[in-house]
């Protein structure tokens, strides 16, 4: 009797832990809604035309006058619409800057550095 219980207690358990599992597992795998090819609405002071975020963790700003990235970061969630990225420069990898970029409500990408506006940009389909 005290067996079967312990089994019926251990499968119950079992199950429980493999239902917490999997739904972390499923929810940690949803992308960021930043992840994707952004655009640059218009010029910028960085000079920044496109920046590619890529759901690894990685992203890289590019600019028209250059093929390679010109900025290549490393990011992670900072809110549900939000990333910080740390970024060093592709000419001088010793300089490292400090950037976040939101999505906004209506799917805007807004790109700052301490708080002040660098650029708007739109996802890429």
């Amino acid at each position: 009797m005290i067996l079967k219980k312990l089994k019926t207690d251990y499968l119950t358990f079992s199950s429980i832990l493999l239902i917490i599992t999997l739904s972390l597992m499923l929810s940690a795998c949803s992308p960021h809604p930043g992840a994707g090819n952004w655009q640059a609405d218009a010029d910028n002071t960085l000079n920044v035309s496109s920046i590619k975020v890529i759901f690894e963790g990685t992203a890289d700003f590019y600019s028209d006058d250059n093929e390679d990235s010109i900025l290549r970061c490393f990011w992670s969630a900072s809110d549900k619409n939000t990333l910080q990225m740390q970024c060093v420069h592709a000419e001088d990898t010793d300089k490292k800057e400090t950037y976040e970029f939101t999505v906004t409500e209506t799917g805007q990408g807004k790109l700052t550095q301490n708080e002040q506006l660098i650029g708007l940009f739109s996802k890429q389909k």
